[in-house]
């Protein structure tokens, strides 16, 4: 049985703007709800992204191949939206994939749907407005961490920042995100492990 996440959905939404619940009910009566298996697609490279995906249960990774060989830029855990940004603003084929690394109950909303709700609710532009502005400081700074910093200071500060993502994602995705090797990141966590208990 499907979970009914309005609750979850209101949550997720009220953590960036004030709204009430009768209107994100109205945002959720729009949704329609999708069941992804491990390896599933929500969307492949080359594809156009032409809907918003929010996560009810599961992970969906968000990666690209290049010479056979795949990177994970991001990994979107339960309770976040999700979305091939470019590809939906620009109408253009994504360049990467997003696909389900566990099973995952997946509500989506159309971009016909989301442009309908965009022009009539304000509050959906000012939550458009705000998940972009978060999303962009956030991507600067995981950016600044790569460029900037040590594969350890890389690690710390996605467990100050993101303790959930490091407790739930596979290792072999942090390792590709940080870009290490799975080997390497399990020798840093435990000389990292080391070092916190001497």
């Amino acid at each position: 049985m499907m979970v009914q996440p309005l609750g979850l959905l209101t949550k997720t939404i009220q953590s960036f703007i004030a709204v009430s619940p009768e209107e994100i009910k109205i945002f959720f009566d729009e949704l329609e709800c999708h069941s992804l298996q491990t390896d599933d697609y929500f969307l492949k490279e080359g594809q156009v992204c032409n809907k918003i995906g929010f996560l009810a249960k599961g992970m969906v990774r968000h990666f690209y191949v290049d010479a056979d060989e795949e990177t994970t830029r991001w990994v979107s855990l339960e309770g976040d939206f999700f979305i091939s940004l470019a590809s939906f603003i620009t109408n253009q084929p994504s360049s990467h994939h997003l696909q389900a690394i566990a099973p995952s109950e997946v509500w989506e909303l159309s971009k016909d749907k989301w442009q309908i709700l965009y022009r009539d609710h304000a509050w959906v532009k000012e939550l458009w407005a705000r998940v972009l502005e978060i999303n962009c400081v956030g991507f600067e700074d995981r950016v600044y961490q790569q460029l900037a910093r040590s594969a350890e200071q890389r690690y710390e500060y996605m467990m100050t920042r993101f303790p959930d993502f490091i407790q739930k994602v596979p290792q072999k995705y942090i390792a590709s995100m940080m870009g290490v090797k799975p080997e390497s990141l399990s020798r840093l966590r435990a000389q990292m492990a080391k070092k916190a208990k001497s």
